[in-house]
């Protein structure tokens, strides 16, 4: 009985911060909405369950807290490290980024006008910049400016090539001239050489994430047996082991972020200017 006690206070301890977090973070539905600004996503409920299994469960099996608070980090933030979700998820963005320049060049291609054609775009955009492309017509609807409209769109995609083709646009709808179809669908031929640089790139980086899984499963196999031989670890039960415990945690977790940041792509920077005011 004392031991579901322990694991549930463990719980509760870990519980606290977590959830603080994710009210803090988690948008009010009856706000109306604001513009884009970079923020830490909100901590959604399932790893804050994860987190909570893991930290008591470990707790319960232990009885040490510093072993608790470290499974339950490791279980909010190893799945993440351990996929290239982020980069496959920013891949297929550019990738729909290109069918929608290459779509766009054909409309123009058909004596359209700009403002006419983005807003046709919006009938049935790439899943992964759907959101982002009927947003723009919206605004164009809305009678915003071509040029106020186009840097919103690229602050909305917040990504390099998305200023390139959004800064494309902006110099067509000051000049008026001809010659943009030409410009997109070379622009559309420069992103899909970077989708295909950066699938290459992913490919050597997955060697990273590979190793981290592999000294995962180490881990967890001397943890199982640690636990099978408890007068091996006894001393981590004293506050001497439980430094010594939380000094080597902290030495893997730096491991894992060295790992982490490895297997990353580096950050791109924009060129165009965030632009101001409200936006639809």
């Amino acid at each position: 009985m004392t031991g579901l006690l322990a694991a549930l206070a463990g719980a509760a301890l870990v519980a606290g911060p977590l959830l603080a977090i994710t009210t803090l973070t988690r948008p009010s539905p009856l706000r109306p909405p604001r513009p884009r600004q970079r923020r830490l996503p909100p901590i959604s409920a399932r790893p804050v369950l994860y987190a909570l299994a893991a930290g008591g469960v470990t707790w319960w099996a232990t009885g040490w807290p510093v072993a608790a608070a470290g499974a339950a980090a490791g279980a909010v933030t190893l799945p993440s490290m351990l996929t290239n979700r982020a980069t496959t998820r920013r891949i297929e963005r550019l990738e729909a980024l290109e069918a929608w320049t290459r779509h766009l060049a054909d409309v123009l291609g058909g004596s359209a006008g700009l403002e006419e054609a983005l807003r046709s775009s919006a009938d049935n955009p790439p899943a992964p910049i759907a959101e982002q492309v009927r947003a723009l017509a919206r605004r164009l609807a809305y009678r915003t400016p071509t040029e106020q409209a186009l840097r919103a769109f690229a602050d909305d995609l917040d990504d390099p090539a998305g200023d390139m083709i959004a800064a494309a646009l902006i110099l067509a709808c000051r000049a008026r001239g001809k010659g943009l179809r030409e410009v997109l669908q070379g622009l559309a031929r420069t992103v899909a050489k970077d989708v295909a640089a950066r699938r290459d790139i992913d490919a050597q980086r997955a060697t990273h994430r590979t190793t981290a899984r592999w000294v995962i499963g180490a881990l967890l196999g001397y943890t199982a047996f640690a636990l099978a031989n408890r007068a091996y670890v006894a001393p981590f039960g004293t506050l001497g082991g439980q430094v010594v415990l939380a000094a080597v945690i902290g030495l893997y977790a730096g491991a894992f972020a060295w790992l982490h940041r490895l297997a990353q792509p580096p950050k791109a920077h924009r060129f165009l200017n965030p632009s101001s005011g409200e936006r639809s």
